[in-house]
Formats: structure tokens, C-alpha cells, sequence
């Protein structure tokens, strides 16, 4: 059969049933959509914070309005006791709680020192990073005009009082995400994981689906090693056209559209996302043996999308996971996958500054090509056996 008529043959089979075209089309749109909405505000702000003031002075009524001015936290409740305070947390109607001690602007004006005390609801670890960022450069920002006045009545300059106070000043540069959003910094990753899984669960649904349907030319395009390797290859070119519309769509289209960091060389990233969905169709085909029915592939990606963001370091910094389990991670796509093209992407990387992530995933496609053109051979064999 002529190759280019297997390709076609292919995509008519994919995209004429309705449960894969839902899943290879469908879902990749829906979630294009979906998925990075609720990361639009990119930083959470106004985190509600209930103040205890013990101390009611001037010195504290201004800490406390410039707690509430800040972009961070947003003061929305006052507490006389610590315990109601303590009660309101519980009750989920604040995250943090300011404590200011009876003795504060006492202990200030006689330059001691002075400790605030501060509860914040770290069941959200991003919570809890905003709102600790907020309230300490509140209180430095206090301390230091409180310390330049005091230079200053010492009868030092303005400019030397605000080098006296801050003679090595620290300037912070956030590379690859300036507005340390959230959503900059998950939802390009997520956008990899959904186009492997989606990718992947739609193959092994058409091959779970022919087999229902008793249809083994699906697995046989003509006798011999040949004719496997013909029926795999189409088969990966289909697909790979395919899935290169969305990829094209993710990340030249919707990554300009939520604004997302783009640093990488159009060329490099092209040639990456190749090899990476090749590697992904040919993990399916390797595994379509398995498929016996279109529901299969659907258990198979619920046991291991879990493992695979895990593994993958979208939730959990690869340093931190144990070395046996981050080598095993190597056999899903993804794992390479996401770290390559992200250091394309959004760091400017070249396919050189991620070859080992290139020659993973080379390694793979030549693992799984090798594997899934057994598998296709062995059932074109069986059916050679049955029809003689």
C-alpha cells in the first residue's frame, strides 16, 4: 500500500470517531482555554490579614496602614485578642494574623528592639510567600525611615542617612518570569504535558478502537519487517502533522496571547517539539498492544499522569528527587521533554545548551520505533498464520 495512502488512512481513522477526535482536537482546545484562566492575575494581592494592635499608638496605627497599602495583603479585620484573631483564621476569613505588642513604639523611641509577631496559613505555600514578602518589606520599609531620622537628626545628609542605613543595597533581578506570576510559570509546562497526554491517549484509543472493530489492517500494511516498518512510520507521520498544528497553536499563538516569556530560536524550538512528539506517538504505538480495548489507554494515562508531573519537576525540583526515580523518569517523553523545551522557550537555550535532553529523547524514539515495528510484525505475522 502506498505510504502517503496509510497517512491519510490514518487521520481518517482518528479524526472519523467521535471519541478521538473529542480527545486529539477537543480536548487540546478546551484546555488551551480552560487550563490557564484561573492564572490570569498571574500574583495573588490583597491577601486578607486581621491585625491584633496591643499597643493603639501613632507608631502602630502607621504600620498598620502601611500593611493595608500594599499590593500584597489587605488588612479586612481588627482583633482585640489574639484568640479572636486565632478564631477568624480558623474560619477561613483571613489568611494571616499581625500581631503588634503592647510596648512597640515605646521600645522604637528608645531604639530597642522590637519583635512583631506573625501567623500565616501555610496550607498555601504561595499564600504564605506573599503575604510574608508583603509584611516584611512593610516592616524594613518602616524601620528604615525610622533609622534615617535618626540619622538625620545626628545632623547627617538626607543621601548619607540613606546610605548609612543601606550601604550594600541589593537589587533583584527575576530572570525568566519578571512578574514572578504563577501562571508564567506553570501553565508552559502544563501546555507540553497536555499535548503528550492528550497525544497519547488519542492513539491508544484508535488502536483499542480497531481492535473492537476486529480490524487488524490497522496493524498489518503489508507482509514482512517492511511493511511493519511502513505501517509505524505513516503512522508517526500522521500524527506528527497533526499534533504540530497544535503545538503551533500553544506555543506560537496562545503563548503571545497570555503574554508568556518567548525567548527561544523559532528553528530550535521546531526542531525539539519534533523529536519529543515523535517520541510520545511512538511510546503509544510501542504500547498499542496493550490497548485491547479504547478505554484501556484511558486507565493507563489515569495511573500515570500523577507519577509524571511528579517526576517530571513541574511540582517538585528535580534536585530533590532520588536518583532512581529521576532515571526512570527518563522513560516517559515528557520528563525530557518539558525540561528541554522550556530551557528553549523561555531561557533562550539552544538545541545545543539542551542536547542531553535532545539525545534522551532521540534514544527513546529509536527504543520505542524498534519496539512498536516488533509489535506490528508479529501481528502481521499472526495474520499471515491465520489467513494461510
Amino acid at each position: 500500500m502506498n505510504w502517503f495512502r496509510l497517512i491519510a488512512q490514518e487521520l481518517r481513522l482518528a479524526l472519523g470517531d467521535t471519541s478521538c477526535r473529542l480527545v486529539l482536537f477537543g480536548s487540546v482546545f478546551i484546555y488551551a482555554f480552560f487550563y490557564p484562566y484561573p492564572y490570569s492575575p498571574e500574583v495573588q494581592n490583597n491577601v486578607p490579614v486581621v491585625v491584633v494592635d496591643q499597643d493603639q499608638t501613632s507608631l502602630s496605627r502607621q504600620l498598620i496602614r502601611m500593611v493595608d497599602a500594599g499590593d500584597r495583603s489587605r488588612v479586612t479585620r481588627r482583633a482585640l485578642s489574639f484568640d479572636e484573631a486565632k478564631s477568624l483564621c480558623e474560619k477561613g476569613e483571613v489568611q494571616a494574623i499581625l500581631l503588634i505588642p503592647g510596648d512597640f513604639e515605646k521600645r522604637v523611641l528608645k531604639g530597642g528592639k522590637v519583635e512583631l509577631s506573625v501567623w500565616i496559613d501555610a496550607t498555601c505555600f504561595f499564600t504564605y510567600r506573599q503575604v510574608t514578602t508583603g509584611l516584611l518589606t512593610t516592616v524594613r520599609t518602616l524601620a528604615a525611615g525610622i533609622e534615617i531620622k535618626r540619622f538625620r537628626a545626628k545632623g547627617m545628609s538626607e543621601g548619607a542617612a540613606m546610605a548609612a542605613m543601606d550601604p550594600l543595597p541589593l537589587q533583584v533581578t527575576q530572570l525568566f518570569n519578571p512578574s514572578g506570576g504563577y501562571g508564567t510559570y506553570i501553565v508552559p509546562m502544563v501546555f507540553i504535558l497536555i499535548l503528550h497526554q492528550t497525544l497519547f491517549l488519542g492513539v491508544g484509543m484508535v488502536a483499542g478502537g480497531r481492535r473492537e472493530a476486529g480490524d487488524r489492517s490497522w496493524f498489518v500494511a503489508s507482509p514482512g519487517l517492511s511493511g511493519a516498518v511502513s505501517m509505524v512510520s505513516a503512522k508517526v507521520a500522521a500524527y506528527l502533522l497533526l499534533y504540530s498544528i497544535h503545538a503551533l497553536f500553544y506555543f506560537g499563538v496562545l503563548h503571545r496571547f497570555y503574554d508568556f516569556v518567548e525567548r527561544g530560536a523559532v528553528f530550535d524550538m521546531m526542531i525539539f517539539m519534533g523529536v519529543f512528539l515523535t517520541a510520545v506517538i511512538l511510546l503509544a504505538l510501542a504500547l498499542s498492544a496493550c490497548f485491547q480495548h479504547r478505554e484501556n489507554s484511558l486507565f493507563m494515562l489515569l495511573f500515570t499522569s500523577l507519577p509524571m508531573v511528579f517526576l517530571s519537576g513541574i511540582s517538585w525540583p528535580v534536585e530533590s528527587i532520588p536518583s532512581l526515580l529521576r532515571v526512570l523518569s527518563l522513560a516517559i517523553p515528557g520528563t525530557a521533554g518539558i525540561d528541554g523545551f522550556m530551557r528553549i522557550a523561555t531561557m533562550g537555550s539552544t538545541l545545543g545548551d539542551v542536547l542531553l535532553d535532545v539525545q534522551v529523547l532521540a534514544g527513546l524514539c529509536l527504543v520505542y520505533f524498534v519496539l512498536a515495528t516488533l509489535i506490528f510484525y508479529k501481528n502481521g505475522q499472526s495474520e499471515e498464520m491465520e489467513t494461510s
